[in-house]
């Protein structure tokens, strides 16, 4: 811990270059994904883009075949440094009356990775609503499910490529039916998202 620390603070006065601009913007990101179709975007207030302060991001509904929606946030930072951190939804779900229920990790195999990504799979409920996430940390091509790796990773990062860029990928959706029916369901939108991610975010 004491290195780690060390580290944030060496990168926090370290000279840096520009940041890592992304490929592509997200306001191009397909709104078709199989049967999944974008229905609604939402633009964040002011307020909200100036804490956050990521370059980029999306915020749309997708509705399926069966009438199910899921929620896609992806938000990107081209540099990390000097108080540019990307936020958890451990931290933002809570803040918005979100009650964590159950926190595990799954394994998802994805076109394109010889290896199953490990992404966070978050249930949470407010009052009666039970919300199912998924979510994860993205930089350079590399996924990382924890905070805390998501740190060391971006710390390792710095030092052998003075580089610091990285995104947040977000996937929520009501409970319909059983938890274990919304996850297939969420599983199956990571299978169609994760192959496009290499448009938009350097690696």
């Amino acid at each position: 811990m004491a290195l780690l620390l060390g580290a944030f603070g060496v990168l926090h006065f370290r000279s840096v270059g520009e940041g890592v601009q992304m490929r592509k913007s997200f306001e191009q990101f397909p709104t078709g994904l199989g049967t999944w179709k974008g229905r609604d975007d939402i633009s964040f207030e002011p307020d909200i883009l100036k804490m956050l302060k990521m370059s980029d991001y999306l915020m749309r509904r997708y509705e399926n075949s069966n009438g199910h929606s899921a929620w896609l946030y992806m938000a990107y930072w081209p540099s990390q440094r000097r108080g540019n951190d990307i936020h958890s939804p451990k931290n933002c779900l809570p803040g918005g009356g979100w009650e964590p229920v159950e926190a595990s990790r799954v394994q998802i195999a994805v076109p394109g990775s010889p290896t199953p990504i490990t992404v966070n799979r978050y249930l949470v409920q407010k009052d009666r609503q039970m919300q199912l996430v998924m979510y994860w940390f993205q930089a350079q091509g590399t996924v990382v499910a924890g905070e805390f790796e998501a740190k060391i990773q971006m710390v390792r990062s710095a030092f052998l490529r003075n580089r610091t860029d990285g995104a947040i990928v977000r996937i929520s959706s009501p409970v319909y039916g059983s938890v274990s029916e919304t996850t297939a369901e969420l599983t199956e939108y990571v299978r169609l998202l994760y192959p496009i991610l290499g448009e938009y975010l350097p690696r």
